[in-house]
């Protein structure tokens, strides 16, 4: 004996999502009813709360090697405090791209000088330009570590400062150095 239904798969497949819907509206009814039962305690660790001293104004999101960076300096604070003391003396730099070089197309001994993030050729003006901006931006970064350290601020957070201070600059200046 063969027995057909007259309803297709799709509307069991419809009568279990319904279900579903109700089940899902009964338990958003019951957590609007009383939030405090369903009230979760949640605390950062030091990382997180490094990653959240965030200033905004962020002209890129903190990368992954930059989380990483905070997650290797939060397990030892003087490790913390030596990176960011080095973020704050060193200075900014043109990250060139040096694969390929064999002389500009006329074949004579001169390089292409490429951004190492864009393969962008760039001249004496950009060069130029990049050291007076990258002058302020690296005296603005000492002044962030000078001024936090001499409040006592957790070095954790004087580095979680100084990179979400990086990050807040120019996608010119982020070009150059490299820095995404």
């Amino acid at each position: 004996m063969i027995i057909h239904s007259s309803y297709g798969s799709l509307a069991y497949r419809g009568i279990a999502t319904s279900s579903v819907q109700r089940q899902e509206v009964r338990t958003a009814a019951a957590m609007v009813a009383d939030p405090a039962k369903n009230a979760e305690k949640i605390s950062l660790s030091r990382v997180g709360e490094a990653l959240a001293a965030s200033d905004g104004g962020l002209t890129q999101p903190t990368t992954p090697a930059q989380e990483k960076l905070i997650l290797a300096a939060s397990l030892d604070p003087q490790s913390a405090e030596k990176v960011a003391s080095d973020m704050a003396v060193t200075p900014s730099a043109i990250a060139w791209d040096i694969s390929g070089q064999r002389g500009v197309g006329d074949g004579t001994a001169g390089f292409a000088r490429k951004l190492a993030s864009s393969g962008e050729i760039v001249d004496d003006n950009y060069i130029s330009q990049f050291n007076g901006k990258s002058q302020v931006v690296d005296a603005q970064r000492r002044a962030i570590y000078d001024t936090e350290k001499a409040k006592g601020t957790d070095p954790l957070l004087i580095l979680a400062k100084m990179i979400n201070f990086t990050n807040s600059q120019s996608k010119d200046y982020l070009d150059a150095t490299g820095w995404g």
